[in-house]
């Protein structure tokens, strides 16, 4: 009766069939995830295989290649042996044919040789004592004619040489002689040139020195004139500026120097400042200077 009960309830059963079905869908979900899962490991594993597989293929071209060149490289290795085992078998025949000729042809140049070696040496040997003999008997020659030469060219340079001496003395005696007389004239003209110089050089000398003179007296004249001009105007400004000092020192400096001026030879000297200087009279020109003036050396 409990089942009856389950199964005629709609709600429950409702509630049933949507819990299988969520099962249902997570099975399913279950079920294409692993698909899923496996068609990647699948993907990878083709992928692994393809790769394996061009890996082999490469190695199986490499190993071809390898076998066709190490057959190719034996064929080339077995064609030059026979090719070397041929071209040493030909030189050894023409090696030893050649060689047998050259032993005929050297015994027989020889054979042909040797006669003809000892007449050429036999008539070198002839030749040469020959020329021996010629040389020597042209070196005699040749001696006693540089000999015969050489006495003769002594001769002749003694002989020259004498004439070059007497020649040498003849013009040393007159070049002596000319330089002699060429030396007094010389000296002769030199002391007369002197004497002329010296005459006048004094007579210049005189003539300077007076001129010196005149010159030295205008000049001193002038400078006194000059100098004597100076001095009394210098006097007078002098004066005219004593006039406007002051009149009444207290106290006066005994050290005080004042300027005064020579009249006869214009010459500055200093004297120690009065109590009170002179004043200007009315006329026109400066009074005179007190006469009691230190005077400076000249």
């Amino acid at each position: 009766m409990a089942g009856a009960s389950d199964t005629l309830d709609p709600i429950a059963a409702a509630e049933a069939g949507i819990a299988g079905s969520k099962h249902l869908i997570a099975s399913v979900a279950n079920d294409l995830s692993q698909q899923e899962r496996w068609l990647a490991h699948y993907r990878v594993a083709e992928r692994r295989r393809a790769r394996q597989a061009k890996i082999r293929e490469a190695m199986y071209w490499l190993e071809l290649r390898r076998q066709r060149l190490a057959r190719w490289l034996r064929r080339q290795a077995l064609i030059a042996l026979r090719l070397a085992r041929t071209i040493a078998a030909f030189l050894w025949r023409n090696v030893v044919a050649l060689s047998i000729l050259l032993r005929d042809t050297a015994t027989a140049c020889f054979l042909w040789l040797r006669p003809r070696a000892y007449a050429a040496a036999l008539m070198l040997a002839a030749w040469t004592l020959a020329f021996l003999a010629w040389a020597l008997a042209e070196t005699r020659l040749a001696a006693r004619a540089t000999g015969h030469g050489a006495a003769i060219a002594a001769a002749w340079a003694a002989r020259q040489a004498r004439i070059l001496g007497v020649m040498m003395w003849r013009w040393l005696l007159a070049a002596w002689t000319w330089t002699r007389v060429e030396a007094t004239r010389l000296a002769r003209a030199t002391v007369k040139g002197a004497s002329i110089a010296a005459a006048w050089s004094a007579t210049q000398s005189r003539a300077g020195a007076a001129a010196l003179h005149r010159e030295s007296t205008r000049f001193a004249s002038w400078t006194r004139k000059k100098a004597g001009h100076f001095s009394r105007a210098s006097l007078a400004t002098a004066s005219l500026g004593f006039s406007w000092a002051k009149s009444d020192v207290p106290h006066p400096d005994p050290r005080h120097r004042a300027l005064a001026i020579r009249r006869c030879t214009a010459l500055a000297a200093f004297e120690p400042r009065r109590a009170q200087l002179p004043a200007l009279s009315g006329s026109s020109g400066p009074q005179s200077v007190s006469s009691h003036v230190v005077h400076a050396s000249p």
